[in-house]
């Protein structure tokens, strides 16, 4: 385990501190010279190239045939999980569907003018991609937060790619969750290379207008490359998290926030900000002795880093310029700053709200943007599966009180055309 400790006293000090900050997890150009080819093989030769590259990367033959997992397999995980496991999973299935529905924008319609109604209108993707990582732990809690998501914006053809683990298996929980999506298929593909095979095709996996899901740096990056192709969800790569603390909370709640955000990934974030030398000092031994028990996992080997503020105007640009994917207030009176925050993922108040239960249970998609992504984007929610379709309505009368404005700017612009499309009706309206 790595501690550092950055001092950032002054606004010029909060760029070199970010710098520092997300450097560690910067993509290699060596990394992205492997996702290219990875890219190419797929999109070349399809399922040969999927079944070589898993038996390459994951060291497991799985043939063109054997891609898809049955639907009396994913059956046959539910039935068995034990009942308590099955209780977990519905409430969680519940809150995100409740979540997701709460959500979802109406169609609209405003009356411009007399005669000129205007409005939107939305429809599902037609089919979706969704990736479940596999490697050091099975997902089932993804499952829940992209699918049911799709499921509730109405796209009718749901795929999951998820990464295999010995023999070809996928975790009996992942499927399980599964089950609670619905209709839906699920391929044995993990990596860059069911990303690429998600958004060119092959004979087995369908063809996706968008890919959504986490993953690591492979499936970042593939994501990435292959943007202008196919709809990505967002840049969801190695997991981050800050808070921002005083002292008012019990700091072992942060310090273990900040390990459980180290499982997932080495490569993952964690932050911790604080104007107060002494609870960073308490941190970073409380950190060191939780993570005493953590030897050999991954945890343990990550890095955390330490950011003492002057003050606390300067912690929150701190905050808004890192935008990390998951943002805790432990401070008095969070609940009004986050009216202060404009850069997060999502954002967690007060010491009994814990990443964790964003994680699993809360009810939005724990998919979110990271790599400071969440200046710009945000977190996965069940509106990302739809198109918006604007729709336009004239009557005689409101055509007759816009021809002649609309006509003078399509002659001021020099498109004759435009203007005589509008002239004809004007005859006819005389007519």
């Amino acid at each position: 385990m790595m501690i550092s400790t950055i001092e950032v006293l002054k606004q010029e000090d909060i760029g070199p501190a970010v710098s520092v900050i997300r450097g560690r997890s910067a993509v290699p150009p060596s990394t992205v010279t492997a996702v290219r080819q990875i890219i190419d093989a797929v999109r070349g030769k399809g399922d040969a190239a999927l079944s070589e590259l898993t038996r390459r990367f994951d060291g497991i033959g799985i043939a063109a045939s054997d891609l898809e997992v049955p639907v009396a397999e994913r059956k046959s995980a539910w039935d068995a999980l034990d009942e308590e496991t099955r209780e977990a999973l519905t409430k969680a299935e519940n809150r995100i569907t409740s979540f997701a529905r709460g959500s979802l924008q109406p169609d609209w319609t405003l009356e411009q003018s007399p005669g000129l109604s205007v409005g939107q209108t939305h429809r599902p993707l037609e089919t979706v991609g969704i990736y479940l990582p596999g490697g050091r732990y099975p997902y089932p809690s993804t499952a829940l937060m992209t699918g049911v998501l799709a499921r509730e914006a109405g796209v009718p053809d749901i795929i999951f790619c998820v990464s295999p683990g010995p023999q070809g298996t996928i975790g009996t929980s992942t499927l399980a969750a599964t089950t609670l999506v619905g209709e839906c298929r699920v391929f044995r593909a993990g990596g860059a290379q069911a990303i690429a095979a998600m958004a060119y095709g092959t004979e087995t996996i369908p063809r996706c207008a968008m890919i959504a899901g986490p993953g690591n740096i492979y499936v970042t990056t593939a994501k990435r490359l292959l943007s202008n192709l196919v709809t990505i969800d967002l840049d969801a790569g190695p997991s981050e998290m800050a808070a921002y603390v005083d002292g008012s909370v019990d700091i072992s709640y942060p310090c273990a926030d900040a390990l459980a955000q180290l499982e997932h990934d080495p490569l993952a974030i964690a932050v911790i900000v604080s104007e107060s030398a002494d609870v960073l000092d308490s941190a970073s031994s409380l950190i060191s002795g939780l993570a005493d028990g953590l030897q050999g996992e991954s945890a343990a080997n990550g890095n955390i880093s330490l950011i003492r503020s002057a003050a606390r105007e300067i912690s929150i640009d701190f905050l808004n310029v890192l935008a990390p994917e998951h943002l805790e207030l432990m401070v008095d009176g969070a609940a009004d700053v986050v009216q202060e925050i404009r850069s997060a993922g999502c954002v967690f108040i007060g010491p009994y709200s814990a990443v964790a239960l964003g994680d699993y249970i809360a009810g939005p998609s724990h998919v979110l943007p990271t790599g400071g992504t969440a200046a710009r984007l945000s977190g996965l929610k069940a509106e990302d599966f739809r198109r918006t379709m604007s729709v336009i309505s004239y009557t005689k009368e409101g055509f007759e009180a816009d021809v002649s404005q609309a006509g003078l700017l399509a002659r001021l612009e020099g498109l004759r055309s435009h203007s005589q499309s509008l002239d004809i009706r004007i005859r006819g309206t005389q007519q």
